[in-house]
């Protein structure tokens, strides 16, 4: 596909046009199952792609150079660790995420206070709007 297919594309399915040629790549970091699978489902529908879905802290730092995702949707709490550590390192490599948390902003520490945070429960509209957010941001 050329890159201005790729480009049409992408403004068809009303994701931005740059800095991604395609889908951008989502990582979901949730340790619930059922709540990961909805969650990859709703990132399916949006015509973003999932990357992978990691729900423990260790194996998500692991990715860290792996460069196979762009952006990150990331659940506070991961079998009894926080995941702060590894947003620390996405803020300091420019990858754009986000939390997704039942604690709302509450939650959140002042350090991540500029990262977008989605209140579980959250429906399609709302991940598409952060997800859409998080993307036209590319490499801020």
């Amino acid at each position: 596909m050329s890159s201005l297919a790729i480009r049409s594309h992408s403004l068809a399915a009303g994701l931005p046009a740059g800095p991604f040629l395609a889908a951008p790549r989502v990582l979901v970091v949730e340790d619930e199952m059922a709540v990961a699978m909805l969650i990859e489902d709703m990132v399916c529908e949006l015509d973003f792609e999932v990357a992978g879905v990691i729900s423990r802290l260790e194996d998500a730092m692991r990715t860290l150079d792996s460069e196979s995702f762009d952006l990150a949707m990331l659940d506070v709490h991961l079998n009894g660790k926080t995941v702060f550590p590894f947003a620390a390192e996405l803020q300091t490599r420019d990858i754009p995420f986000l939390f997704a948390t039942a604690y709302g902003r509450r939650g959140i520490p002042a350090e991540f206070a500029c990262h977008p945070v989605l209140q579980k429960p959250f429906g399609p509209v709302e991940l598409r709007r952060a997800l859409l957010d998080l993307a036209g941001r590319g490499d801020t």
